[in-house]
């Protein structure tokens, strides 16, 4: 990084950071770029009390000997070295210590020149000073409202990274005092992202919240019928259409890059275990899986379905940070007759730090199948680990014993093209 260049001697990173962080305060194109604070580029200081920032800059810098003007230069140095070490991006949070010296160099250099041509031309240019401030901050106040409570408030790009449409669902579910346990489908349904939204707009009251990616997977809590809301950026998995029945449709604004979301019942389903689970870890049991395309050629996109009852979520797992909570994926191998791995998958869409006893979850595994493969019949395994240590829960026999640590499920069969 930057202090490592300039530790080394190489002094070329940390001026080139320190030069695009002070442009980043009056020139268009240098601001932060980061959606989330700013329109993308917009200056810190719009044209008006950019130009008074820079007279300040000079007045402080030709009155440093007088400890006022030096304080006030101190301070705002001080309050952007994390941008003069990091660059402009994110400069708005990085630079919150410099914000107040910010606009009192803007006043000291509009006081300035205020001063000094009263000096010179005495009442006319009191009056004329009088208006001038006038006209500034009525353009800095318009200027102020127009970029951030129009053109970027209202910025699709803006509302998608604040979550709006996430925010209106919970919103919907509030209104509508559902009786059943919500799905929620979501791109993030990680504990770190939309739950913690959730928690937070609805002051934890979200017991009878789940969540799940339903492009590829699909929870039925408890085993139990429940209430789906799908937002049109996860849209339904095809394998999942018959497990749902449509209730209602809520358009947002058509330019929205989530413009929609709807609501739906999840059906009550009989879930067919079969008579000796496959008990992965006393955690879950993987308990039916398919191909939901019974044979494939190379190239093409394989999909296997593997439906999973959950028996104690405590074992599934370590607890790892940064949420601490469990964090588990499923992995699915195409393997030939040596064992050797052909093709393999790793996902889970309905996450481990969300289950409770009894869920029932579904998952649907796409493998893309390589142009290099033979026709053959090669066979499938599955199974489970922890992201962060890669490590497997164990198959286990009816008596407990640990037998493997995957499980062979429905043969994939490659046709010829």
């Amino acid at each position: 990084g930057p202090l490592q260049s300039f530790l080394s001697g190489d002094l070329i990173p940390i001026f080139t950071n320190a030069w695009e962080a002070l442009l980043a305060f009056f020139w268009q194109g240098f601001g932060d770029h980061f959606l989330a604070y700013n329109i993308p580029g917009r200056p810190v200081l719009e044209v008006a009390t950019a130009l008074f920032f820079l007279g300040g800059l000079v007045a402080c810098l030709w009155r440093f000997r007088q400890p006022a003007y030096a304080f006030v230069l101190i301070w705002f140095g001080m309050g952007i070295i994390p941008s003069l070490i990091t660059g402009p991006e994110a400069n708005t949070t990085r630079n919150l210590a410099a914000l107040a010296p910010t606009y009192i160099l803007a006043a000291i250099g509009f006081m300035t020149g205020a001063t000094l041509t009263t000096k010179r031309w005495g009442n006319p240019a009191r009056i004329t000073s009088a208006a001038i401030l006038a006209l500034w901050l009525f353009f800095a106040g318009l200027t102020t409202i127009v970029d951030y409570y129009i053109r970027w408030a209202q910025s699709p790009e803006v509302r998608a990274a604040y979550q709006h449409t996430l925010v209106e669902s919970l919103n919907y579910l509030a209104s509508q005092s559902p009786t059943k346990t919500t799905v929620i489908s979501t791109v993030y349904p990680g504990p770190a992202h939309d739950p913690s939204i959730a928690r937070v707009l609805l002051s934890d009251d979200t017991a009878g919240l789940r969540w799940v990616d339903a492009r590829q997977a699909m929870i039925f809590p408890g085993g139990q019928a429940a209430q789906l809301i799908l937002p049109s950026s996860t849209p339904l998995h095809p394998a999942f259409a018959a497990l749902v029945q449509p209730v209602d449709t809520i358009d947002l604004r058509t330019d929205d890059l989530d413009p929609v979301f709807s609501s739906y019942d999840l059906l009550d389903q009989v879930w067919d275990s079969p008579d000796t689970p496959l008990n992965f870890g006393n955690a879950l049991n993987l308990i039916g899986a398919r191909w939901l395309d019974g044979s494939i050629t190379p190239g093409e996109t394989a999909e296997l379905m593997t439906i999973w009852q959950v028996t104690d979520p405590a074992n599934a797992g370590p607890v790892v940070p940064p949420a601490f909570e469990t964090d588990m994926v499923l992995f699915t191998h195409v393997i030939n007759e040596t064992d050797d791995i052909i093709v393999q998958q790793d996902s889970l869409e309905a996450p481990s730090w969300d289950w409770q006893a009894d869920d029932v979850f579904i998952q649907v595994h796409p493998i893309t199948i390589p142009e290099s493969v033979p026709p053959g019949l090669y066979e499938t395994t599955v199974g489970i680990y922890d992201r962060s240590s890669g490590e497997r829960l164990p198959l286990l026999n009816p008596a407990g014993e640990i037998v493997d640590n995957r499980a062979f499920v429905v043969p994939l069969s490659v046709n010829e093209r």
